[in-house]
């Protein structure tokens, strides 16, 4: 499968802002384009990387152990 375009969101400690940005990509987007999307979490406190896990399962997820 070919991607159309590859979305890459660094985050650090701005959980409802980050689960905002990744619902309104999934609604925007649709079926339109071929789309990854990359979440780059920077040792958040706020349970972003979990949130992103139990909600976007097939959001690809990096996280740092430091900011």
């Amino acid at each position: 499968m070919s991607i159309d375009i590859s979305i890459i969101i660094v985050n650090w400690n701005t959980r409802d802002l980050l689960l905002q940005c990744l619902s309104s990509i999934q609604e925007t987007v649709g079926e339109a384009i071929t789309y990854e999307v990359w979440v780059v979490d920077n040792a958040s406190s706020d349970r972003s990387s979990a949130a992103v896990r139990e909600r976007f399962p097939h959001t690809h997820l990096i996280q740092n152990r430091v900011n």
